[in-house]
């Protein structure tokens, strides 16, 4: 997930800190008083990250996304904490959003209490949109999403055929962004993207497309690996991934750019190919390697 901290004082900054540090994922975190240029941010980040996390009051995180607000499908996820720590609060999108989970990892890193309210959750029941964000489908419309978690909350049977209410499940495209040093091997690429997969429990043939810089057009270990998965591969120039970069606010790597033009690749070359994707898995790290996953509903 591509994640976002804002606080608003120094008692905050320091738990934001802790958490940006620890919790895979963190892109930025935000620092300041003036809750007009607060607003002015979130107005600005609400759609460009998955994930939300104010370090301030319920009422003010409320305020400042109230507008953004528009669907479970597509809203980021949003927590709260206090700033000494003591709670992390699921605010929006706790089911295919992520924001759950996401609490209880946070929780986990600063010692504090998880305030997660989704029915389901709180009675250790999977709800159907959470099992959907897990296998890659996207859940719709939303009046069946409420209807089958309503049965499972119940303890109703829940059957896997057309019924008076149906549930459509379309698979996501995976989009893979891929980095990786001159000369690397097919077979390091494969090795690579296979173990990415492997971290949100896919296998490789649920790839789409491959996105990369321009500059790995004659890249033979990486034309190779397309070929071998039978996947297009989509190149950017280096202007391109910088725009995204810088719209995204995506961690860049001062070696790479000096390197190459651009600091970031696996992630700007998947967010190039496809804005209203979410990050699967971020930007990590393998042998001469670095992959980014992203689900794309395009």
């Amino acid at each position: 997930m591509r994640i976002a901290i804002f606080s608003v004082t120094n008692h905050g900054a320091e738990l934001a800190e802790k958490i940006f540090i620890n919790l895979d994922g963190c892109r930025n975190f935000i620092k300041g008083r003036d809750f007009d240029r607060l607003r002015e941010i979130v107005d600005d980040t609400f759609n460009k990250f998955d994930a939300l996390i104010f370090i301030t009051a319920t009422g003010i995180a409320v305020r400042m996304i109230a507008k953004h607000i528009e669907s479970k499908l597509t809203d980021p996820a949003v927590l709260v904490i206090d700033e000494l720590g003591q709670h992390v609060i699921s605010l929006l999108s706790g089911h295919v959003g992520g924001a759950n989970e996401l609490t209880l990892k946070i929780a986990e890193i600063i010692n504090a209490e998880p305030v997660i309210t989704t029915a389901t959750d709180i009675n250790n029941k999977m709800a159907i949109d959470s099992l959907a964000l897990r296998v890659g489908v996207k859940p719709e419309p939303k009046e069946a999403i409420k209807i089958i978690n309503s049965a499972i909350l119940n303890d109703e049977p829940v059957y896997l055929t057309a019924g008076e209410t149906i549930l459509n499940l379309t698979p996501l495209k995976l989009i893979v962004g891929i980095g990786c040093k001159r000369g690397t091997s097919r077979e390091l690429i494969s090795k690579a993207v296979e173990a990415a997969c492997n971290k949100i429990n896919q296998s490789i043939e649920r790839i789409s497309l491959i996105a990369s810089v321009d500059i790995k057009r004659d890249e033979v270990g990486l034309i190779e690996f397309a070929k071998s998965i039978d996947k297009e591969i989509r190149f950017f120039d280096v202007e391109t991934l910088q725009k995204t970069i810088e719209k995204y606010n995506l961690s860049e790597s001062e070696f790479v750019k000096k390197t190459i033009g651009v600091g970031n690749v696996c992630e700007a070359a998947a967010l190039s190919y496809v804005e209203s994707g979410k990050f699967a898995l971020p930007k990590t790290k393998f042998e001469n390697v670095t992959v980014a996953l992203l689900w794309s509903q395009n």
